[in-house]
């Protein structure tokens, strides 16, 4: 379960939000990919092995560290995308390109937000997509992607091998279709794609409708808006009862899944990246950073890419059952504002902030039946990966 918002905000300013909803045990890394070229004819993606192209763009992602593709991600030419599980008819294809593999495939290719999204359909139309996209479970899915530069905005959904895309000015996807017989284009002609390809029961289920309710009316003029809209709930107190329907997901029974990184982008004549690098942003602090690697963003292939990922969540499970008081929101808020963007000393800030709420006794929540429960699992299951 994801959200993902964009916006032209002007001609001179641009925004991308998203959160990544998956299991609470998966560590998601920021990666530094740099531009390169190849002399190698193949690519090996997740599950298969594709032909490789004789450049790629410098790319920062955010990856589940077992995966090759990324949950979302941004290039060195302002392009970003966003990708989400959607719930389709029929049976899901057989292991070949996942929905993660497509972003980062078309990150790499695509120089503009239009190239992209032919990068996605025209390797769609040759491999299809399917395979397993759940860390401790099995979890197949078709993929919606919102995919975006300074100038323009394309929602692009698929079903097997068949898409549908529009253009707009602001979007919001999440976990359901929504392109009926205004797509813009469609690769089965004129058809309600929604209708056609929808699986109702799971897209109800997936708390999709209010999830996707929320991001499409919030304020998004701002970085500041994007991250108060990558904050919001359905429930009064996350720390102990979770919920489907929040944009910033928290997990527990029943509900499986919750935001386990978020990122920012704002587009003007640079790139500004902002990101926790950790879960649940409503507790987090976004970061921000340039277009390369330093700080908690970590060049491919570093052995200590999940380290901040991992001590983030150690620290954040003290505080499930607790109640989060208004005074630390707001001294988190205060905080973001005063970040430089110099890696070190924005580090240095965040831990003192950190270690200063440590310090401070919660007081106790009411939680919801099996709450409790469900975490003792999780964290059973997180010591023993740590």
């Amino acid at each position: 379960m994801c959200d993902t918002i964009g916006r032209i905000v002007s001609g001179e300013l641009a925004l991308f939000a998203k959160n990544s909803d998956r299991s609470p045990n998966e560590a998601q890394v920021i990666e530094f990919v740099e531009h390169k070229h190849h002399t190698e004819k193949d690519l090996r993606c997740t599950y298969i092995t594709i032909g490789q192209v004789p450049e790629t763009n410098a790319m920062v992602l955010s990856r589940p560290s077992w995966l090759w593709g990324a949950e979302m991600g941004v290039n060195e030419h302002g392009v970003c995308i966003g990708n989400e599980a959607v719930f389709t008819k029929g049976k899901y294809g057989e292991d070949s390109l996942i929905g993660m593999d497509y972003l980062r495939l078309a990150l790499e290719r695509g120089n503009t937000a239009s190239q992209a999204l032919s990068v996605i359909t025209s390797l769609l139309e040759q491999y299809g997509q399917g395979g397993n996209c759940g860390y401790d479970k099995n979890f197949h899915y078709d993929n919606s992607y919102l995919i975006m530069d300074r100038r323009e905005i394309y929602v692009l959904e698929t079903c097997g091998k068949n898409w549908a895309y529009k253009q707009y000015d602001r979007a919001s996807i999440s976990n359901r279709l929504t392109l009926g017989t205004d797509a813009g284009a469609c690769s089965e002609g004129e058809t309600d794609f929604r209708k056609k390809h929808s699986d109702l029961l799971f897209t109800t289920f997936s708390g999709s409708t209010k999830r996707r309710n929320a991001t499409c009316v919030h304020r998004f003029d701002t970085v500041y808006d994007a991250f108060d809209a990558l904050r919001g709930h359905s429930v009064k107190n996350p720390m102990c009862r979770a919920s489907v329907s929040s944009v910033c997901m928290h997990a527990g029974s029943p509900v499986a899944d919750q935001t386990t990184s978020s990122m920012v982008v704002e587009l003007t004549d640079t790139i500004r990246i902002f990101v926790t690098g950790s879960s649940r942003p409503c507790l987090s602090v976004f970061k921000p950073y340039g277009f390369e690697a330093g700080g908690i963003i970590r060049r491919e292939g570093d052995a200590d890419a999940e380290t901040y990922w991992r001590e983030s969540e150690r620290r954040q499970r003290k505080l499930l059952g607790r109640i989060i008081p208004g005074a630390y929101y707001a001294e988190r808020d205060a905080l973001e504002r005063r970040l430089t963007g110099n890696a070190q000393h924005d580090l240095e800030e965040e831990a003192h902030f950190y270690a200063k709420w440590a310090e401070r006794s919660f007081e106790k929540g009411m939680c919801a039946p099996g709450f409790a429960r469900y975490w003792e699992k999780k964290n059973t299951a997180f010591s023993a990966f740590s």
